[in-house]
């Protein structure tokens, strides 16, 4: 009885491993440099090259806090992962960030986001891991 016990205790904690791993929250925890921009919308596209300005960096916590700086100002927010995307809060505000992962590697994360101003904006947040 008690072997059997053992063997379901350490399925549940295979499975939520796997889970857990397959949804990016593992892989995602870590501090990120912003290093790129690339918009596209229905009159055309841009890129901006983050690395002109000062630094922003996004540090993923274990916590599900994130903490987002440039230097001069910083921000704390709440986050997690859902279906390939990235949802980030302010603890007491209305507005949820969504954003999909297009990419999410060890070293590399790339995040869409929409704008909704009418002109059908995307842009593709391109960063790579500093830790």
């Amino acid at each position: 009885m008690k072997a059997k016990a053992v063997i379901m205790i350490l399925g549940l904690a295979v499975t939520t491993l796997f889970i857990s791993c397959k949804n990016g929250d593992g892989k995602i925890v870590g501090k990120w440099q912003h290093i790129l921009t690339i918009g596209n919308s229905n009159i055309g596209s841009d890129t901006l090259d983050m690395t002109q300005y000062p630094p922003l960096f996004n540090t993923f916590r274990q916590d599900s806090t994130l903490f987002i700086t440039n230097g001069q100002k910083e921000v704390n927010v709440r986050y997690f992962i859902r279906d390939s995307s990235l949802y980030s809060y302010l603890l007491g505000a209305e507005d949820t960030s969504i954003m999909k992962i297009k990419k999410l590697t060890n070293k590399e994360l790339i995040l869409e986001v929409s704008i909704g101003d009418g002109s059908q904006r995307k842009e593709n947040l391109y960063y790579e891991r500093k830790d």
